[in-house]
């Protein structure tokens, strides 16, 4: 029996080498000569401790004329139900630019780029929604190029850090994976230790 016990407990072990507590959305776009007023870039359920961290850069705008307006440039957070509501400001002709809105979230403009061709910005998200990080670009018959890299999570736990890199839905994930081998385990202990009792009726 020590040796079926000895058994259940290695493979235990082992199975927690394979566990991992720690993931994060990070997603990488490439846009060359795009001229689209709208460029959804990723997707992400976000908690009311949700962060999202971008960096772009190699920004280069096919009009190099210094009196452009990149306040009609940049990204923002929205949810697919604002956005409905956004649609029907521009149809109206409320706002004749999404980032405009009040709706939206705005991240960042073109303007916070001060004429170097790179930037850094970290937005605190506060409310439990599905948010989609979109590109605007209302510049009248004006390419971007760029390079964007987002990255976006959840605080968890008590510390203020980032425990689990995942979104709102994936969050129970870390949770589950851990729980799974050991309930399987358990149970595959309780059934050697059957059979053993059995097999030394039986002889």
């Amino acid at each position: 029996m020590a040796i079926i016990c000895r058994s259940v407990l290695l493979l235990l072990l082992t199975s927690l080498l394979f566990i991992s507590f720690s993931f994060a959305e990070i997603r990488f776009a490439d846009i060359r000569s795009d001229d689209r007023p709208i460029i959804p870039v990723d997707e992400f359920q976000f908690t009311h401790t949700g962060r999202l961290e971008l960096n772009v850069s190699q920004v280069t705008l096919s009009n190099k004329n210094a009196d452009l307006a990149l306040s009609k440039a940049g990204f923002f957070l929205c949810t697919p139900d604002a956005w409905m509501y956004v649609l029907q400001q521009l149809v109206i002709g409320e706002i004749t630019c999404a980032l405009d809105s009040d709706l939206v979230n705005v991240v960042f403009d073109f303007r916070s780029l001060k004429g170097k061709s790179s930037c850094d910005a970290v937005f605190r998200v506060n409310d439990a929604e599905r948010y989609t990080l979109v590109f605007a670009n209302c510049l009248d018959r004006v390419n971007v190029s760029m390079t964007v890299r987002s990255e976006m999570y959840n605080f968890e736990g008590k510390q203020n850090r980032p425990d689990y890199l995942l979104s709102a839905v994936e969050t129970i994930l870390p949770g589950v994976y851990f729980l799974s081998p050991l309930v399987y385990l358990t149970l595959a202990g309780i059934w050697i230790y059957i059979l053993y009792k059995i097999l030394l009726a039986v002889s």
